[in-house]
Protein backbone atom coordinates (compact mmCIF):
# COMPACT_ATOMS: atom_id res chain seq x y z
CA UNK A 1 0.00 0.00 0.00
CA UNK A 2 1.19 3.86 -0.41
CA UNK A 3 2.96 5.57 2.21
CA UNK A 4 0.98 8.30 0.98
CA UNK A 5 -2.30 6.75 1.14
CA UNK A 6 -1.63 5.49 4.34
CA UNK A 7 -0.94 8.96 5.68
CA UNK A 8 -4.32 10.09 4.40
CA UNK A 9 -6.24 7.18 6.26
CA UNK A 10 -4.02 7.92 9.41
CA UNK A 11 -5.42 11.33 9.37
CA UNK A 12 -8.93 11.03 8.22
CA UNK A 13 -9.38 8.37 11.14
CA UNK A 14 -8.57 10.93 13.48
CA UNK A 15 -11.72 12.21 13.27
CA UNK A 16 -14.85 11.63 15.71
CA UNK A 17 -16.84 8.63 14.14
CA UNK A 18 -14.65 7.62 11.41
CA UNK A 19 -12.60 4.53 12.21
CA UNK A 20 -9.68 2.69 9.29
CA UNK A 21 -12.23 1.33 7.24
CA UNK A 22 -14.37 4.29 6.38
CA UNK A 23 -11.28 6.54 6.19
CA UNK A 24 -9.93 4.32 3.33
CA UNK A 25 -13.19 4.57 1.94
CA UNK A 26 -13.24 8.17 2.15
CA UNK A 27 -9.70 8.09 0.42
CA UNK A 28 -10.59 5.83 -2.06
CA UNK A 29 -13.71 8.40 -2.98
CA UNK A 30 -10.71 11.09 -3.23
CA UNK A 31 -8.55 9.75 -5.99
CA UNK A 32 -11.51 9.57 -8.20
CA UNK A 33 -11.83 13.10 -7.86
CA UNK A 34 -10.57 15.53 -10.67
CA UNK A 35 -7.52 17.03 -9.81
CA UNK A 36 -8.56 20.48 -9.35
CA UNK A 37 -11.31 19.42 -6.52
CA UNK A 38 -8.41 17.93 -4.81
CA UNK A 39 -6.20 20.90 -4.22
CA UNK A 40 -9.28 23.18 -3.46
CA UNK A 41 -10.40 20.34 -0.59
CA UNK A 42 -6.64 20.96 0.50
CA UNK A 43 -7.18 24.73 0.18
CA UNK A 44 -10.03 24.13 2.19
CA UNK A 45 -8.61 22.38 4.65
CA UNK A 46 -6.00 24.82 5.18
CA UNK A 47 -7.58 27.79 5.90
CA UNK A 48 -8.95 26.38 8.83
CA UNK A 49 -6.24 26.99 10.84
CA UNK A 50 -6.29 30.85 10.26
CA UNK A 51 -9.65 31.45 8.45
CA UNK A 52 -12.33 30.52 11.17
CA UNK A 53 -12.29 31.91 14.79
CA UNK A 54 -14.62 32.17 17.32
CA UNK A 55 -17.39 34.48 17.67
CA UNK A 56 -16.66 36.70 20.52
CA UNK A 57 -20.26 37.38 21.44
CA UNK A 58 -21.82 33.62 21.31
CA UNK A 59 -18.69 31.30 20.30
CA UNK A 60 -20.36 30.23 17.26
CA UNK A 61 -17.61 29.54 14.11
CA UNK A 62 -16.83 32.84 12.74
CA UNK A 63 -14.91 34.27 10.00
CA UNK A 64 -15.24 37.65 11.84
CA UNK A 65 -15.15 38.72 15.59
CA UNK A 66 -18.77 38.03 15.19
CA UNK A 67 -20.78 35.79 13.65
CA UNK A 68 -23.49 36.41 11.02
CA UNK A 69 -26.21 35.44 13.78
CA UNK A 70 -25.39 38.00 16.78
CA UNK A 71 -24.20 40.51 13.33
CA UNK A 72 -28.37 39.96 11.81
CA UNK A 73 -30.48 42.91 12.51
CA UNK A 74 -33.29 40.24 12.14
CA UNK A 75 -32.91 38.44 14.90
CA UNK A 76 -34.59 38.76 18.33
CA UNK A 77 -32.11 40.18 20.34
CA UNK A 78 -33.78 39.66 23.73
CA UNK A 79 -33.35 35.53 23.07
CA UNK A 80 -30.18 33.42 24.13
CA UNK A 81 -30.75 29.83 23.03
CA UNK A 82 -27.83 28.24 25.47
CA UNK A 83 -26.82 24.84 23.80
CA UNK A 84 -23.63 22.97 24.62
CA UNK A 85 -22.08 22.81 21.25
CA UNK A 86 -21.99 24.65 18.00
CA UNK A 87 -23.24 21.68 16.09
CA UNK A 88 -26.65 21.86 18.38
CA UNK A 89 -26.36 25.52 17.24
CA UNK A 90 -26.42 24.52 13.54
CA UNK A 91 -29.16 21.41 13.58
CA UNK A 92 -31.99 24.19 15.54
CA UNK A 93 -30.73 26.64 12.81
CA UNK A 94 -31.97 24.10 10.19
CA UNK A 95 -35.34 23.96 11.65
CA UNK A 96 -35.45 28.14 10.57
CA UNK A 97 -37.82 28.07 13.42
CA UNK A 98 -36.18 29.87 15.88
CA UNK A 99 -35.05 33.84 15.02
CA UNK A 100 -33.53 34.82 18.89
CA UNK A 101 -29.05 34.45 19.55
CA UNK A 102 -27.24 31.99 20.81
CA UNK A 103 -24.73 30.93 23.57
CA UNK A 104 -22.50 28.39 22.75
CA UNK A 105 -21.67 26.95 26.15
CA UNK A 106 -18.68 24.64 24.54
CA UNK A 107 -19.92 21.39 26.57
CA UNK A 108 -21.68 20.03 29.85
CA UNK A 109 -20.93 19.66 33.31
CA UNK A 110 -19.07 16.38 33.56
CA UNK A 111 -16.87 15.97 36.37
CA UNK A 112 -16.08 12.31 35.43
CA UNK A 113 -13.86 14.10 32.16
CA UNK A 114 -12.90 17.15 34.73
CA UNK A 115 -15.60 19.12 32.72
CA UNK A 116 -16.70 21.51 35.57
CA UNK A 117 -19.00 25.27 35.38
CA UNK A 118 -15.48 26.95 35.50
CA UNK A 119 -14.33 25.13 32.30
CA UNK A 120 -17.65 25.99 30.03
CA UNK A 121 -18.44 30.03 28.91
CA UNK A 122 -21.20 30.75 31.95
CA UNK A 123 -19.24 33.84 33.18
CA UNK A 124 -19.41 35.04 29.68
CA UNK A 125 -23.40 34.02 29.35
CA UNK A 126 -24.10 35.74 32.67
CA UNK A 127 -22.38 39.04 31.47
CA UNK A 128 -24.44 39.12 28.50
CA UNK A 129 -27.55 38.88 29.61
CA UNK A 130 -26.42 41.84 32.32
CA UNK A 131 -25.51 44.03 29.49
CA UNK A 132 -28.58 42.97 27.59
CA UNK A 133 -30.90 44.08 30.70
CA UNK A 134 -29.26 47.26 30.76
CA UNK A 135 -29.12 47.75 26.60
CA UNK A 136 -32.72 46.18 26.18
CA UNK A 137 -34.91 49.31 26.22
CA UNK A 138 -36.92 47.36 29.14
CA UNK A 139 -37.33 44.23 27.13
CA UNK A 140 -37.18 41.24 29.65
CA UNK A 141 -34.65 38.48 28.31
CA UNK A 142 -35.38 35.31 27.90
CA UNK A 143 -32.54 32.39 27.89
CA UNK A 144 -33.79 29.07 26.71
CA UNK A 145 -31.94 25.97 27.85
CA UNK A 146 -31.18 23.46 25.16
CA UNK A 147 -28.74 21.24 26.68
CA UNK A 148 -28.84 17.67 25.71
CA UNK A 149 -31.69 15.12 27.66
CA UNK A 150 -28.97 13.22 29.65
CA UNK A 151 -27.36 13.52 32.71
CA UNK A 152 -24.91 15.70 32.36
CA UNK A 153 -27.37 18.25 29.92
CA UNK A 154 -30.02 17.97 32.58
CA UNK A 155 -27.18 19.07 35.38
CA UNK A 156 -26.02 22.08 33.67
CA UNK A 157 -29.34 22.93 32.61
CA UNK A 158 -30.43 22.87 36.61
CA UNK A 159 -26.80 25.25 37.49
CA UNK A 160 -27.60 27.79 34.53
CA UNK A 161 -30.70 28.16 36.38
CA UNK A 162 -29.79 28.12 39.59
CA UNK A 163 -27.12 31.06 38.49
CA UNK A 164 -29.28 32.72 36.48
CA UNK A 165 -32.30 32.85 38.62
CA UNK A 166 -31.14 35.84 40.42
CA UNK A 167 -31.27 38.10 37.31
CA UNK A 168 -34.70 38.10 37.49
CA UNK A 169 -35.02 36.74 33.58
CA UNK A 170 -37.65 34.68 32.08
CA UNK A 171 -35.84 30.97 31.79
CA UNK A 172 -37.30 28.36 29.56
CA UNK A 173 -36.58 24.99 28.44
CA UNK A 174 -36.69 23.00 25.59
CA UNK A 175 -40.16 20.74 26.16
CA UNK A 176 -39.24 17.20 26.58
CA UNK A 177 -41.15 13.73 26.40
CA UNK A 178 -41.99 11.46 24.21
CA UNK A 179 -40.74 10.82 20.64
CA UNK A 180 -43.05 10.46 17.52
CA UNK A 181 -43.48 6.61 17.11
CA UNK A 182 -42.16 5.82 20.18
CA UNK A 183 -43.26 2.96 22.29
CA UNK A 184 -44.12 3.13 26.02
CA UNK A 185 -42.66 -0.02 27.04
CA UNK A 186 -39.50 0.77 26.06
CA UNK A 187 -39.81 4.34 27.39
CA UNK A 188 -37.13 5.62 30.06
CA UNK A 189 -38.54 6.53 33.50
CA UNK A 190 -37.10 10.51 33.37
CA UNK A 191 -38.80 10.80 29.49
CA UNK A 192 -42.14 9.79 30.78
CA UNK A 193 -41.81 11.97 33.81
CA UNK A 194 -40.86 14.78 31.59
CA UNK A 195 -43.81 13.72 29.17
CA UNK A 196 -46.11 14.05 31.90
CA UNK A 197 -44.48 17.41 32.78
CA UNK A 198 -44.86 18.92 29.60
CA UNK A 199 -48.61 17.50 28.77
CA UNK A 200 -50.80 19.69 27.39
Amino acid sequence: MSNKFKKAIEYFSKLQGIGPRQASRIVFALLNWPASEIKAFARAIDELESGITFCEECFNLSEQTRCQICMSAQREREKICVVEKIVDLQTIEKTGLYRGLYHVLGGAINPVEGVLPANLRINELVNRVKTLQVNGNGLVPEVILATNPNTYGETTALYLTEVLTPLSIKITRLARGLSSGSFLEYTDATTLQNAFKNRR
